[in-house]
C-alpha cells in the first residue's frame, strides 16, 4: 500500500506557493519511496509515481483526475481516490447519465457502494474499454458534516459568494473511488484502508521538522533547488535511520465490522498479487 500526495514550499517573502513537493510513501515500510521537485506549473496527478503490479495507491480528491485512472490499472496497480461531486464526470455503466445526489438520497445505509463508468474525454478507434469503477458511499456523522458544511460557508463568506447547494449536500457524504474487486474488498474495508492515507500528512510534518522546508532561504531558482535536494537527502537519510513506525488516524473510527483486511492476493485475479516490493528511493526535479 502507497500514499501519493504533494506539498507547498514557498521561498521568502512569497504569499504562494513556489515549489511542489511530490511524495509517494510506503505504508508497509514507512518511508519515502518516491520524490519529486517540481515548481508551481508541475500539477498533482497520479501518474507522479511508477507503480508495480499489485500496488493499491491511497490518494485524495486532486487527483481524481480521469486520464490518469486507466494508467494505474494498466500498470496492474489499484487505487481508492477520493472524489466530490464535480470532479468527474460520472456515467451509469451503460453510459447513460447518473444523476449521484439521486443516487445518494436512495441509500439507506450509512455505507453503500454503486458501479458506475467515468468519461475520460479519449477518442480513438478502436475506443478503449469503458473504465468502470466502484464508487464507495459513506454518510458522515452529524457533527461532521456541520463542521463542513460550516467550513464551505465561511469559505464562501470570506469570497462574497453563496456557497453551491451541491456542494453542502455533498459534505454529508464520503465519496471514494476505487478498482479494487467487489469479492474481495467490502465498503467497509475501502474507507478503512483509506484512512490510512493521514500517515503522509505525518510524513510530511516530520519532513519540514526534519529538513527545514519552510525556512528556504533562497530565491534564486538554482540555488533554492540545490539546498533543497540538499535538505531532502538528509531528511529522507534520518528517515531510514530511525524507522519510524506509522501512528494512527486520529480521526475516524477504525474498521467497524472488527475483521482483519484483506491484504492478499485478489481472489478473482490470479496474476494480481499484493506483495512488497523492495525499493530505492527515488528522486526526480522537473521545471
Amino acid at each position: 500500500m502507497r500514499v501519493l500526495d504533494g506539498t507547498s514550499i514557498c521561498h521568502p517573502g512569497a504569499d504562494r506557493t513556489t515549489w511542489r513537493l511530490h511524495v509517494g510513501y510506503d505504508l508497509a515500510t514507512a518511508q519515502v519511496d518516491q520524490l519529486e521537485l517540481t515548481d508551481i506549473h508541475g500539477a498533482e496527478n497520479l501518474q507522479r509515481l511508477t507503480y508495480a503490479p499489485g500496488d493499491i495507491v491511497l490518494a485524495d480528491r486532486y487527483y481524481a483526475r480521469p486520464r490518469d485512472l486507466r494508467p494505474v490499472i494498466d500498470a496492474g496497480a489499484d487505487f481508492i481516490v477520493r472524489t466530490g461531486w464535480n470532479s468527474l464526470r460520472l456515467l451509469q455503466t451503460n453510459g447513460e447519465p447518473f444523476d449521484l445526489f439521486a443516487a445518494l438520497a436512495a441509500q439507506q445505509e450509512q455505507e453503500g457502494e454503486v458501479q458506475v463508468r467515468v468519461h475520460e474525454g479519449i477518442t480513438g478507434t478502436p475506443p478503449p474499454p469503458p473504465l468502470v469503477l466502484r464508487l464507495i458511499v459513506r454518510r458522515k456523522d452529524p457533527q461532521q458534516a456541520q463542521a463542513e458544511q460550516e467550513r464551505l460557508l465561511k469559505a464562501a463568506r470570506k469570497r462574497g459568494k453563496k456557497p453551491d447547494p451541491r456542494s453542502l449536500e455533498a459534505a454529508k457524504y464520503i465519496l471514494l473511488l476505487t478498482s479494487l474487486p467487489t469479492a474481495t474488498f467490502a465498503p467497509a474495508d475501502i474507507l478503512a484502508l483509506y484512512r490510512f492515507r493521514w500517515q503522509i500528512e505525518l510524513a510530511f510534518k516530520r519532513f519540514k521538522s526534519l529538513a527545514g522546508l519552510d525556512s528556504l532561504p533562497a530565491k534564486k531558482p538554482e540555488l533554492a533547488r540545490a539546498w533543497l535536494y540538499a535538505r531532502l537527502i538528509v531528511a529522507i537519510i534520518a528517515e531510514q535511520i530511525a524507522g519510524q513506525v506509522p501512528d494512527s488516524s486520529p480521526s475516524g473510527r477504525g474498521n467497524p465490522t472488527g475483521k482483519s483486511l484483506a491484504l492478499a492476493s485478489h481472489e478473482d485475479s490470479p496474476d494480481h498479487h499484493l506483495r512488497r516490493h523492495p525499493r530505492t528511493t527515488s528522486v526526480a526535479g522537473r521545471l
